[in-house]
């Protein structure tokens, strides 16, 4: 019996090693300040501890504090039961999970700095209590068209600066992004207020969303905590049009009710949020046009470290609903190019 346990904790400790030397990334240049944080996974079974870095763009650092757990969205430590009918067991709700990061310093005004390749600028702005970092398509002042919004919400005790990889390569995409400094998004509120500004902006001559924003075209997308955030704003708020939850902590009497067309996208080897207790029985409920897809081998943090794994279906995904593209749309069918994709497992679609 020691001999097996002996042999299990040296497997453990490789697994861990594995992961660290194998999804940090140091990124660096004369522009950037880069930072180095170590993402702490909850208490599991198996810890699914991992290294991210990040680029601050022109901004000057903090040390990120513990998350004020009253702010509104706080997520409760049980999910309800299963409902009935549906043989999956209870919902555990994933521990929290608080990140040693950096994020920019609170700016007291709007500030416009220069973002990757593919990108225009990023604006910074404070209101409602909160920080927004706006990212835009490339030559965003000086076009003519006006552009879909996507409103992202940050996973568990997250800051943003975790998720600039992924910001950047939506707004490639041709989308206005907005991401806000609230840690404990849950229940879709901050991800709406931060669609209520952005939509602000249209009117702002100062900003580069002036008469830029379509605001007929608006979706959400979160990851963890904040996939469930998605979920919930689709929800209660019907301009959204369409929904991604990213490896997200949906409660089932939450997904139910919706009928946004949402993409549930889990990770093969996730640990923190199970793909079988969480996304998949939330796809399963929903009511409206959705698709449900798991990358193989992703972790939790995946879409910290290599986003563009993830990004091109789901820009697929967002055009489909936000651009009316046909075309897009045939990916997520049963005979599409996701489905047919080695990449990824677990598809099922359905409502379209």
């Amino acid at each position: 019996m020691k001999k097996a346990k002996s042999i299990v904790a040296l497997l453990l400790v490789c697994t861990l090693f594995f992961s660290v030397a194998s999804c940090g990334k140091d990124v660096t240049d004369e522009t950037t300040t880069t930072t180095t944080g170590q993402y702490i996974a909850p208490n599991e079974t198996v810890n699914e501890d991992t290294t991210y870095s990040d680029t601050a763009t022109d901004t000057s650092v903090v040390t990120n504090t513990t998350p004020d757990t009253t702010s509104g969205g706080t997520t409760p430590t049980q999910a309800p039961a299963t409902q009935s009918g549906n043989d999956t067991p209870a919902q555990q709700e994933p521990q929290t999970y608080a990140p040693q990061t950096t994020a920019p310093q609170t700016q007291s005004a709007t500030q416009a700095t220069q973002t990757p390749t593919g990108t225009s600028t990023e604006e910074i702005h404070e209101a409602d209590g909160r920080t927004y970092y706006i990212y835009y398509p490339e030559n965003v002042k000086s076009s003519k068209k006006t552009y879909p919004v996507l409103s992202w919400a940050n996973g568990t005790a997250c800051q943003p600066s975790m998720y600039t990889g992924m910001f950047t390569e939506l707004a490639k995409g041709g989308y206005i992004v907005i991401a806000s400094s609230e840690t404990m998004a849950a229940d879709g509120t901050a991800q709406i207020a931060a669609l209520d500004f952005v939509i602000s902006l249209n009117n702002d001559s100062s900003s580069a969303a002036y008469k830029k924003v379509n605001t007929k075209a608006l979706g959400v997308i979160g990851h963890s905590q904040g996939g469930r955030s998605s979920v919930n704003a689709a929800v209660k708020d019907s301009r959204i049009k369409c929904a991604v939850s990213l490896a997200g902590s949906n409660y089932l009497e939450e997904a139910e009710p919706n009928s946004t067309p949402t993409f549930f996208i889990a990770g093969g080897s996730d640990m923190i949020v199970s793909p079988s207790q969480w996304i998949q029985p939330a796809f399963d409920v929903a009511k409206g046009p959705a698709v449900y897809a798991s990358l193989n081998k992703a972790i939790h943090t995946t879409c910290c470290t290599t986003p563009e794994k993830y990004s091109s279906y789901i820009l697929d995904w967002c055009n489909a609903w936000l651009k009316n593209d046909k075309g897009a749309l045939n990916t997520f069918k049963a005979n599409g190019s996701l489905a047919s994709d080695s990449s990824w497992s677990d598809f099922q679609c359905k409502g379209f």
